[in-house]
């Protein structure tokens, strides 16, 4: 048996990378060097109040982080949501509305006991019926749950404060997986009857340090002090997990989706807070009046190619053509930040993430042969004259800066392109409703993920049409293992098949960062959780 704490877990865990019922959601986080400990505690005894505006680049469109996890309803929903684990500063599970939990030796069954002093925001307590209910959820709908469902013999409640899980046959990743996007703990009564589309705003009650005050759609959303919130005791282990301390009074997220804006208001202090794009962190970095720095994780920034019938890459030629004729370097270099912020790499997972970081590939990812793409696109009927139809966002600059650049190399050999920008959560609907009408989209997914069931690259299916027996084969290898090394050898094989289906087509991995007032305080770098921070007065 094996419980709780008796031994490490060092397996990374993913904040933002999910689909449902065939809508992709792609949420993105950076890497790097962070704030430290000591920059905090310079910062003298943390203030309680105050109101800390947060600049964001595009509106939630739900709080509901099953229906619509991106990363602005991610970044909300952390603060008002939790799960049974969360990720700390090292992306390793830890408990959270778990007190403790136990494995049975036959790693078949979990037993949860729940802590006993958490109520959601509406003053309910947490009982295992509801944490029932999200996860039943969760597996029903969520890409992630869906991977881990069929594993599921059983989940139910054993009285108030103790849920119990049984397997059909081991699962390596599950507590990771449990740590992930979209198993967020509900109350069951807010789920009852909740469309695909996701709950309303009168639904987005969590057991978290904050709780939604109103939400002025398109405009902005506002958070306030959930004051009978119950931390955790435990001080040290930061990223999501562990005690959390609501100083602030209330946090407005603005959406501002000019980036010209952003900067001006970071400058002005109408908002103390911003991830702004690659291109303006230079000038930022060298700008006294603002704090730099990089957020936790990566992004793997990715094309997309439509593996659906009626788009021109649902041949494998047409996907290694482009991969050939794809000037990396330059689509890089286009989205700003340098070296400083961009990874020439073709993984999945990000470097910091050892245990999963592979190198297989690379030499794919390296190849540029605009010659040899051209045959391969005519092989595949792709010809001169011919149209490919790129889908993408505004919302985030570099996704059309990559759009554009697509074309001026399509245009080398003779191949003509129509572009369609929209605001992203446009975007994705557009693609959802129509899967055979777009050849190549532009998106980034989080490289810090935990499993091979987290993957965009490797869950694509729904999205673009990608689905294969071979990396499904693959990911239930992985999750038969039982070792760290076994778990990296599968995870090799993996990405060498992605190379060669090219579900999507990596161009880097980008380290985002945040920009914020030297006024916040206590705010440690990972991604926009803003509980144990404050504003100096």
């Amino acid at each position: 048996m094996n419980v709780l704490n008796s031994r490490p877990r060092h397996l990374r865990a993913g904040l933002a990378a999910a689909a449902t019922a065939g809508v992709l959601l792609l949420a993105g986080c950076g890497g790097g060097a962070r704030p430290s400990a000591d920059t905090a505690a310079a910062a003298g005894p943390p203030v309680r109040g105050g109101n800390l505006t947060v600049a964001v680049p595009t509106d939630p469109q739900s709080l509901d982080m099953v229906a619509n996890p991106g990363q602005v309803t991610a970044h909300i929903g952390n603060l008002l949501y939790e799960k049974l684990f969360e990720v700390d500063k090292e992306f390793a599970a830890r408990p959270m509305l778990v007190e403790t939990y136990e494995t049975s030796s036959d790693r078949l069954t979990y037993t949860f006991k729940l802590r006993k002093d958490v109520t959601f925001h509406d003053g309910s307590p947490l009982t295992a019926a509801d944490v029932v209910a999200s996860l039943q959820r969760w597996l029903k709908s969520h890409v992630t749950g869906q991977q881990v469902a069929p594993d599921v013999v059983a989940l139910k409640a054993d009285g108030d404060d103790t849920v119990k899980l049984r397997l059909k046959e081991p699962r390596y990743p599950l507590i990771d997986e449990l740590a992930s996007p979209g198993t967020e703990i509900y109350a069951a009564k807010n789920l009852k009857g909740v469309p695909a589309t996701g709950f309303t705003d009168k639904g987005a009650i969590g057991t978290g340090p904050y709780k939604l005050a109103s939400w002025d759609i398109g405009r902005q959303v506002v958070l306030e002090r959930y004051g009978d919130y119950r931390s955790r005791a435990d001080e040290d282990w930061g990223g999501q997990a562990g005690a959390k301390h609501a100083y602030l009074d209330t946090i407005t997220y603005k959406v501002v989706a000019d980036q010209d804006a952003v900067i001006n208001g970071l400058q002005t202090g109408q908002w103390q807070h911003a991830m702004p794009g690659d291109d303006q962190y230079t000038a930022l970095k060298e700008n006294a009046s603002v704090v730099v720095g990089n957020v936790a994780g990566a992004n793997q920034n990715v094309i997309i190619p439509n593996h659906d019938k009626g788009s021109k890459f649902a041949d494998v030629r047409a996907r290694q053509a482009l991969n050939l004729l794809m000037d990396k370097p330059a689509m890089n270099a286009a989205t700003g930040g340098g070296p400083d912020l961009t990874a020439a790499v073709g993984a999945m997972v990000s470097e910091d993430n050892a245990a999963l970081y592979s190198t297989v590939g690379d030499e794919v990812y390296k190849q540029h042969d605009p010659a040899k793409a051209k045959e391969l696109f005519a092989q595949a009927g792709v010809n001169a004259g011919d149209t490919v139809r790129i889908v993408t966002s505004n919302s985030y600059p570099q996704f059309a800066q990559w759009a554009v650049l697509l074309q001026d190399q399509l245009a080398k050999i003779d191949i003509k392109t129509k572009i369609d920008t929209y605001d992203f959560p446009t975007m994705l609907g557009t693609i959802n409703k129509d899967p055979g009408g777009w050849d190549l989209t532009t998106l980034f997914f989080n490289a810090a993920l935990t499993s091979p069931s987290q993957m965009p690259a490797v869950t694509l299916g729904a999205f673009n049409g990608s689905a294969s027996p071979q990396i499904a084969g693959l990911v239930r290898e992985y999750n038969a293992v039982t070792s760290p090394v076994q778990a990296k050898e599968v995870m090799d094989k993996l990405q060498k098949l992605v190379w060669e289906q090219l579900p999507v087509i990596t161009l880097s991995q980008s380290k985002l960062y945040a920009a914020w007032s030297p006024e916040l305080k206590g705010y440690d770098g990972f991604y926009r959780v803003f509980w144990n921070s404050w504003l100096k007065k």
